[in-house]
């Protein structure tokens, strides 16, 4: 049989809270001799009186253990003076009359206090109480068995409540931690989305607005090559439309030498000359990506905003470093304002401990260059 889990982050607390109330109330069981003691030694209004101020104890610690949404309201502050109150009221009790059996509400005082203050707080708090506790009792002439049987209950239950409420607390951190993490997972698998398809789309959509111009303009003087324009506008649409499906999904991987055929046709079409040198050489896969992303954004730089003549790409490799440089002989730099495809670029490049450098040349145009170790991979 499946058991059945709480729906969402609101419902396990809610279900948590209630079993710890559960627990709390259990544990008041163990007031039923006290109570029958002093039902058995008092009678009228010392009864009445004793039995408020035992009401007024249980409240507290009920609403100490876990802290109720009014004691949450009032801040921490709120929380310390309710847990001080309990071996105040206890003491008023005793010195009222209560029998000797109400020394068990101080067992009561040292589970709160290890549950609600930190582990080295609370084992003073218990070692200060059982202290306490076994002085009075020999003081009032009890037992030696019964004040040790009353310290070592105080200490044992002391010691397990606070290693148990610090056990809790790391419970709660590592909660806190996994959620955090989970949100920054979600973040993180956003930006990655985002970058990819304005990389991928940025790309594409400007071969497909040059292969389209350059159609209209042939579509009357040479229909042929009009046509075999808009057969590549087709075909670069679905590779479009293939990689954003395959960035979503997660699955996408650019190549180096994919990427360098694309910025060759890209080059061409928008009628700006391109040389490329490539050093033959075989690249880690995250390098061998974030170089090819490098291209293509260089490469729709320059096809956008540079209004170049010429462009040259060059990738050179040896056994420390990989790096690709894109230079071109226009006029106007890319833009490197926030959300720019540049800044989705330099993030690549951190993954991998590279370098992004660009700017304008000082003989004229742009340069980029991204430069990667190899023993960061």
């Amino acid at each position: 049989m499946r058991l059945l889990e709480p729906e969402s982050k609101a419902d396990f607390q809610v279900v948590s809270f209630r079993r710890a109330r559960v627990g709390v109330l259990l544990g008041l069981l163990f007031l039923a001799g006290p109570i029958a003691d002093l039902v058995r030694s008092s009678s009228g209004w010392e009864l009445a009186g004793l039995s408020l101020g035992l009401a007024a104890f249980v409240a507290l610690y009920a609403s100490l253990l876990p802290p109720s949404r009014w004691l949450c309201r009032l801040g921490a502050d709120a929380s310390l003076l309710a847990l001080a109150l309990l071996p105040v009221i206890a003491i008023l009790l005793l010195v009222a009359g209560a029998p000797s059996s109400f020394a068990a509400l101080f067992v009561y005082f040292v589970a709160a206090a290890g549950m609600r203050l930190p582990a080295r707080a609370a084992v003073v708090v218990t070692v200060v109480t059982a202290l306490g506790a076994g002085i009075a009792g020999l003081v009032h002439g009890d037992s030696h068995s019964a004040v040790a049987a009353t310290v070592l209950t105080i200490v044992s239950i002391g010691v397990l409540m606070t290693a148990f409420g610090r056990l809790a607390r790391a419970n709660r951190e590592l909660r806190a931690t996994r959620d955090e993490l989970a949100r920054l997972a979600v973040s993180e698998e956003r930006l990655r989305i985002a970058r990819d398809v304005h990389d991928l789309l940025g790309h594409s959509l400007s071969v497909i607005a040059l292969k389209s111009e350059l159609a209209r303009k042939l579509i009357e003087r040479d229909p042929s090559r009009a046509a075999a324009e808009l057969d590549d506008i087709q075909s670069v649409s679905r590779t479009a439309l293939a990689e954003v499906r395959e960035v979503v999904q997660g699955y996408r991987q650019l190549g180096l030498s994919q990427a360098l055929d694309t910025a060759r046709v890209a080059l061409a079409a928008a009628g700006i000359g391109c040389d490329v040198a490539q050093t033959a050489v075989t690249l880690p896969t995250d390098v061998d990506a974030v170089l090819a992303w490098a291209v293509r954004e260089g490469t729709t730089n320059v096809i956008r905003h540079s209004q170049a003549l010429h462009c040259a790409i060059r990738v050179d490799a040896d056994a420390d470093s990989a790096a690709v440089e894109i230079e071109d002989d226009g006029t106007a730099a890319p833009s490197l304002d926030r959300g720019s495809g540049l800044i989705g670029l330099r993030e690549r490049a951190e993954r991998v401990r590279g370098e992004l450098e660009a700017g304008a040349r000082p003989g004229g145009g742009f340069r980029l260059r991204l430069t990667v170790p190899l023993g960061a991979t």
